[in-house]
């Protein structure tokens, strides 16, 4: 049976991936609009906000524009999880309750935000000015809140809420908050692969921005560039970020605060052994975001030198009653001079457990077997192995606490994961990527200004690689330190591979400083995750294969149709082509190949040693349906890896 005539090339032992194109990048993204998995080439960020709305695609976006000056190939995936709040504190010493809330659509991208008061007043009466970081405070830029009751924060997806008629004061920090972004799934990763194909796109890499947590979604982007080359005979390397490493710290925040304003009259009731009360005039205190559990602390009492100024758990809460869990108030009020403040609390009960009345220890990112370090506590500031986890209440191991109840603005419960403890958890995330050449996994983080919103912020290694490897041709190495350090980046307080080693052993890309500069960061090895000892193992050489492979393919297929001249039938009726023939069809292809590897093409270099192809001399062409086999030779240039010295001084 006749099929469709076709051509196509694999590289045995040493595979390629990369483009037909060598200057576009395909970059695939969960987006919140139009995530229709179509790829559609930009060449600015204003269309693809109008497109798709914000997030990591329109900031990577605007970082390879401006520094490549080259356009992407946005494929929009639809999102899988949500991006979250990861965390949110807000302690100062205004009136005002301040909270942060994602919305809809979830947070947008990963940022550290700070909000800070540059002219304070009353929420909704004075013209309010404040200054916002989401750089985790490396820089601010200007808010006018002005006599609003909320701020939509730009490209981000949250939005800050103020209590109306509280108070901000000028130089407080009112909040602080960090967000996660949004992730794909593999049924997006099969849809984007289905778009890319069904279009004609040459694409030389591709990019997933944000960053891979799971081996899943690992193992089907290594899959979907495998089928990529093996259904459309096109040839990309894939470059993905590895999770960050996990700090983490209990979110820490007021929940309002009742103000000693004239007319808020508050009575303390002594009731008996328990279920003490407190008693507002007017107002609410479900309205204000009081909750059983809260932990509250009073100022301005009078009654027995103060007696009423207690700290305290809230077992009861109604829009004018407080009751708590204490004993000690005495009869006092109603009187005007009694400040309330609130905050979520956390119980310590005798034995293993820490107990929240709100937030979410698992939203929060807190897991079995993280080692969390308590601290601002009486009697439990220990550090412990969480050993079980639910929303509320974690679970330590080998641990007595002492029953204790605090509050959360009080306490803090931290996670810090070490640099080993990183490496060696994405180690073994990503084992069954392995032996992949055409996966470029990266680790780290680095900090470069986002052209679109102009904070410094921390973003993925994988991007400042890929731009990086766009600046140059195929052939050319990212860490090539003659080359400079990667333009605007620093990996100041990341990980540093000349100082903290590590990842080049596991076969991560990623950063590292030079001992004797110049000033800057620069990748320390752009690699694959190729069999160990292939010379695939350098991501440039991957590409220059992939070149190779394009090549030849398109020469190759150009044979289709073509009638070639054929010895008479050997002994066994085999019809082979004439020398000459062959020789015509290997000078074509060879052509191809020694302009597009062998030419100083962008004044580079070339790209390779020597490539050719060489054709079957035993194919029987004369059956319908002939095949024509060929192989193709590449020999790669060499790479300095390392430079040994001795200096003799006599």
């Amino acid at each position: 049976m006749l099929t469709l005539p076709s051509a196509s090339t694999r590289l045995s032992d040493q595979g390629g991936t990369a483009p037909v194109s060598t200057d576009l990048l395909a970059v695939w993204a969960p987006v919140v609009s139009n995530a229709d998995a179509v790829p559609r080439l930009y060449s600015n960020v204003a269309s693809m906000i109008s497109e798709h709305s914000h997030g990591d695609h329109v900031d990577f976006a605007s970082i390879h524009m401006q520094d490549a000056d080259l356009p992407v190939l946005l494929v929009p995936v639809a999102i899988a999880t949500a991006g979250t709040m990861k965390r949110q504190e807000s302690v100062h010493t205004g009136t005002a309750k301040v909270t942060a809330a994602v919305g809809g659509s979830g947070a947008l991208k990963k940022v550290h935000g700070l909000l800070k008061v540059t002219s304070g007043g009353t929420v909704g009466t004075d013209q309010i000015l404040l200054d916002i970081s989401l750089d985790g405070g490396q820089s601010y830029q200007p808010v006018r809140l002005g006599t609003a009751t909320s701020y939509a924060i730009p490209r981000v997806g949250v939005t800050v809420s103020f209590l109306t008629t509280g108070t901000l004061v000028a130089e407080d920090t009112i909040l602080e908050f960090e967000t996660v972004g949004p992730v794909m799934d593999s049924t997006g990763i099969t849809a984007g692969l289905a778009g890319l194909t069904a279009k004609q796109w040459q694409t030389r890499s591709w990019l997933f921005v944000g960053e891979v947590s799971s081996n899943t979604i690992a193992q089907a982007i290594a899959a979907a560039a495998s089928t990529y080359e093996t259904v459309s005979d096109r040839f990309v390397d894939v470059q993905f970020q590895a999770r960050d490493a996990r700090v983490l710290e209990s979110s820490r925040q007021r929940v309002a605060l009742v103000p000693n304003a004239s007319g808020a009259g508050i009575t303390f009731a002594e009731v008996g052994g328990t279920g003490d009360t407190i008693t507002r005039a007017n107002g609410s205190f479900v309205t204000d975001g009081f909750e059983v559990g809260d932990y509250i602390h009073v100022t301005g009492a009078v009654a027995g030198s103060g007696h009423n100024n207690v700290s305290g758990k809230v077992t009861s809460v109604t829009a004018t009653v407080l009751t708590l869990d204490t004993a000690d108030l005495d009869a006092e009020g109603p009187i005007t001079t009694v400040a309330i403040t609130g905050e979520p609390s956390f119980v310590f009960a005798a034995g293993t457990t820490i107990t929240r009345n709100r937030g979410s220890w698992t939203a929060e990112g807190f897991a079995v077997g993280d080692t969390i370090t308590i601290t601002g506590t009486a009697s439990n500031n220990v550090s412990a192995i969480i050993t079980t986890i639910s929303a509320t209440v974690i679970t330590c191991s080998a641990t007595t606490f002492v029953a204790e109840t605090i509050g959360s603005c009080t306490a803090s419960i931290t996670l810090t994961e070490s640099d080993t403890a990183w490496q060696t958890a994405i180690d073994t995330l990503f084992v069954l990527v392995d032996d992949m050449p055409r996966v470029n996994l990266v680790a780290g983080f680095g900090r470069k200004i986002v052209p679109v919103d102009g904070f410094y912020r921390r973003l993925p290694w994988a991007w400042a690689d890929t731009v990086w490897s766009f600046l140059a041709d195929v052939h050319i190495a990212t860490w090539w330190k003659a080359r400079g350090p990667v333009p605007g980046w620093s990996i100041e307080d990341e990980h540093d591979e000349r100082v903290d080693e590590g990842l080049i052993q596991r076969r991560f890309t990623c950063a590292r400083t030079w001992s004797n500069g110049p000033a800057g960061a620069f990748t320390a090895l752009s690699i694959t995750r190729a069999t160990d000892g292939s010379i695939l193992s350098y991501a440039h050489n991957m590409r220059v294969a992939n070149v190779a492979q394009t090549v030849c393919q398109r020469a190759t297929e150009d044979f289709v149709g073509q009638v070639l001249v054929l010895n008479p039938p050997d002994s066994g009726g085999v019809r082979t082509a004439t020398k000459r023939a062959l020789t015509i069809l290997e000078a074509k292809v060879n052509a191809e190949l020694q302009r597009n590897l062998l030419a100083n093409l962008q004044g580079d270099g070339p790209r390779a040693s020597s490539a050719k192809w060489t054709a079957a001399t035993d194919d029987d062409l004369g059956v319908v349906g002939a095949t024509l086999n060929g192989t193709l030779e590449l020999n790669l240039n060499g790479t300095i890896f390392q430079i040994a010295t001795i200096v003799e001084v006599r």
